[in-house]
């Protein structure tokens, strides 16, 4: 098959799977409680309708191969991992946390184009990627928006910066087209309409600005249960009635909306007016929390999964045919609280074992 300009067309790659919620009160309430395992149980129900009705593969995007970056090619230059440690060392932090932090955060520094002079950053969370980005772009202006201040004492100091707090669009209706970068690290997936907000995040980019942005690939095959969102989407095609179970919303994960891949993160920054798309993964190190290359990762996947299946989905199991019209709150929350303390448990494993990648595209 070819294009229209005569070349052959591109190789579709995997589509994503996106669970759309309109209403912010909802959306808020998930991220809060992505289980719908919280003390309001008409919004529990409500989350589950919404999601089982709002649940849906993406438009796929041609296939991408990612750039894998060498143990070196992540290390920051030294003069800039001297004023990191600075900056560290400023807020308080040990030894031990330095060497986390750093694991988690200097290859994402490394990647920023060092020309940004006004940086925007999506979802600051606790600050300690604002001191990496203070410390590679140290005239840089630097505004950050997030929902609570979260940073951790020092932080503002340290960084010098413009904190705006409260719900990330309606800042961001405030703010013009005067930025040189977009920063968001493990924000996007929280999007409950990453399409709608991509488009927004590229008006406020100046001519030839770039975005850069740090999250998991949840929807990129081999992802860990995975295969419950599309046994489901599958499913409301032949039944358009069906619900998801309650309990099986722990699989689902209503507070990671959109479970991208790199096909369908070229897919979207496309649509949304980007171009020069690319993407990064370190070698070594492909999940955040757990440092592993692909063959090692994927036979962590196997023994994490294996046990779950035989110790966990039985109790799901147990619990769904006990209770038919739904389980229990109560029983719900218990049964959540104890995956949440095992290492195979649903989401903490989904969590430590998904890979994380990194893109970087600019605005034309």
């Amino acid at each position: 098959m070819q294009n229209p300009t005569g070349g052959p067309l591109p190789a579709r790659g995997v589509p994503g799977v996106q669970i759309r919620v309109i209403d912010p009160s909802l959306q808020a309430y998930l991220q809060r409680y992505p289980f719908a395992s919280g003390p309001d149980e008409t919004m529990n129900l409500r989350a589950d309708v919404v999601a089982s009705e709002n649940i849906f593969f993406r438009e796929a995007g041609p296939e991408v191969e990612t750039t894998l970056l060498s143990p070196v090619e992540t290390q920051l230059p030294s003069l800039e991992m001297e004023r990191v440690q600075e900056l560290l060392v400023r807020i308080g932090l040990s030894a031990a946390e330095q060497k986390t932090h750093t694991n988690d955060f200097a290859w994402e520094a490394n990647l920023v184009p060092r020309e940004a002079g006004n940086v925007l950053v999506i979802g600051c969370g606790d600050g300690i990627e604002l001191l990496f980005l203070r410390a590679v772009l140290p005239e840089a202006r630097i505004t950050a928006i997030d929902y609570h201040d979260s940073l951790l004492p020092g932080v503002f100091d340290a960084v010098g910066m413009t904190l705006l707090e409260g719900d990330m669009h309606g800042q961001l209706q405030s703010l013009g087209p005067v930025y040189d970068l977009i920063f968001s690290n493990h924000t996007l997936e929280h999007l409950y309409d990453p399409d709608r907000t991509l488009a927004i995040l590229a008006s406020l980019l100046a001519q030839g600005g770039h975005m850069l942005s740090v999250l998991p690939m949840n929807g990129q095959p081999g992802s860990p249960y995975l295969q419950r969102a599309h046994q489901f989407i599958d499913k409301r095609a032949s039944n358009a009635n069906a619900r998801i179970p309650m309990l099986d919303l722990v699989y689902i994960e209503l507070g990671h909306p959109w479970k991208t891949n790199p096909s369908d993160i070229v897919a979207a920054l496309t649509l949304s007016g980007f171009e020069d798309v690319k993407l990064f993964q370190r070698q070594d190190h492909l999940c955040r929390p757990t440092r592993a290359s692909r063959a090692e990762l994927e036979r962590k996947r196997k023994s994490v999964i294996f046990l779950n299946s035989a110790m966990i989905a039985p109790v799901h199991f147990v619990a769904k045919i006990l209770f038919p019209g739904g389980v229990p709150l109560r029983l719900r929350k218990l049964i959540f609280a104890v995956e949440r303390r095992l290492p195979f448990g649903t989401n903490r494993s989904a969590n430590a074992l998904s890979e994380e990648a990194l893109f970087l595209c600019r605005k034309p």
